[in-house]
């Protein structure tokens, strides 16, 4: 990193972290209860949060046990995998699937973006398309200007009130309006089939699968090694906001209930604010993601200009390089959004193909990995040293390794 750039805090990584999980995933919450019914919906949200902890203090081990053994931690899931799982092969590996994920995260967010400006103009029934080009168009300055995620600490901050003011809209005008006479609720959803609970549970999943991040986190963190207090405050609130979410548009939509939570609203001036708010909130979310794929695309393309600042000398190419870099990941994240337009169905189908490996396989592996590769060294120390011990002594020859 740039010598003019300064880290983050862990109260600050907590609230970057809170914008790219507690975001578009927790709209799906109603419609996942639909699938799953009260027992299922409210044992997955519960039962997976301490599993994720428990990977992400795994991530945050592997990061103390490499700074250890090779003095540097990893910044990325892809040099966690060259570090301690054998080198350029899997790192390519880890950072095709880790990006991968990230890229079509991206492409829910373009989506759910067209879709809160269509709530915003719902005048106008401007078609998914054109809403999704606009916003990719809105975004575009904020999104070539931020090249840290440290730098958005505020931003994020911001962030969590406005999807709480976007809930509250929505559970609002539910209870005003109150429940159907013809809602039914289940403890166990009637006509449940592998693939309804699957990608249900998928959602669930997707929800905590922020692990794809943590390691850029730590990189950007003054003290990496206070990585896990975070979850003293993500926890609670996630935990907390899944729950609410999914227990008030069950019980208020039932089995009539909407994969997009906005889309349980009618058309109206609480839809249309909804839906700005959202608006913002996934604007944030999404340029935090869009700060590590551009990094690691300008990485690739241009290295010796990744961390060279504005202010700096050949910081005007530096950025524009940057700015190319976003532009070709909002094309491709429009493409995307635009040939799966349905939101909660793209939720599933990353959830279900990536989310699960990236967040609760590869951590384990790393720190196997790491600890493997420790025990090697020392091997391979105590060896060198038992050579040079006997090279003056008769058969000395025994000793070498």
């Amino acid at each position: 990193m740039s010598g003019n750039h300064h880290g983050s805090t862990w109260l600050g990584t907590s609230w970057i972290m809170l914008t790219d999980v507690v975001g578009t995933s927790v709209l799906t919450f109603a419609g996942v209860a639909k699938s799953l019914g009260w027992v299922l919906t409210i044992t997955f949200i519960i039962s997976l949060a301490p599993v994720g902890v428990y990977t992400a203090i795994l991530m945050s081990r592997t990061g103390h046990v490499t700074k250890e053994s090779q003095g540097q931690r990893p910044s990325s899931m892809g040099e966690a995998a060259r570090m301690t799982l054998g080198g350029d092969k899997a790192a390519m590996a880890v950072y095709a699937m880790v990006y991968g994920f990230a890229w079509l995260g991206q492409s829910s967010y373009i989506l759910v973006l067209g879709k809160c400006l269509q709530g915003i103009l719902f005048h106008i029934e401007l078609c998914l398309p054109i809403a999704t080009a606009l916003s990719c168009l809105l975004c575009l300055p904020i999104a070539v200007s931020v090249r840290h995620l440290s730098d958005s600490v505020l931003l994020c901050f911001i962030n969590l009130f406005l999807i709480l003011a976007v809930l509250t809209i929505v559970m609002a005008k539910m209870y005003y309006v109150g429940r159907p006479a013809q809602v039914n609720t289940f403890a166990f959803a009637q006509q449940m089939s592998f693939g309804s609970v699957f990608g249900a549970a998928s959602n669930v999943v997707y929800s905590y699968a922020g692990h794809w991040l943590y390691f850029e986190l730590m990189a950007e963190m003054e003290r990496p090694e206070q990585f896990p207090r975070v979850f003293l405050i993500n926890v609670p609130i996630q935990v907390s906001l899944y729950l609410l979410v999914a227990c008030w548009g069950y019980h208020f939509a039932g089995d009539k209930a909407e994969g997009y939570f906005l889309d349980n609203l009618p058309d109206g001036p609480a839809y249309r604010w909804a839906s700005a708010l959202l608006f913002l909130h996934v604007a944030i979310a999404f340029l935090v993601k869009n700060v590590v794929l551009a990094r690691a695309l300008h990485q690739k393309l241009a290295p010796s200009r990744v961390d060279v600042d504005l202010r700096e000398p050949g910081g005007a190419c530096a950025q524009m390089q940057f700015a190319g870099c976003v532009v070709l990941l909002l094309v491709s994240c429009w493409a995307v959004a635009n040939s799966i337009p349905f939101f909660d169905d793209l939720l599933a189908l990353i959830g279900s193909l990536l989310s699960g490996p990236i967040s609760f396989i590869f951590p384990m592996a790393f720190i196997m990995g790491a600890i493997k590769t420790t025990q090697e060294g020392r091997s391979s120390v105590q060896g060198c040293q038992l050579s040079v011990v006997g090279d003056g002594l008769p058969g000395s020859w025994f000793w070498r390794v």
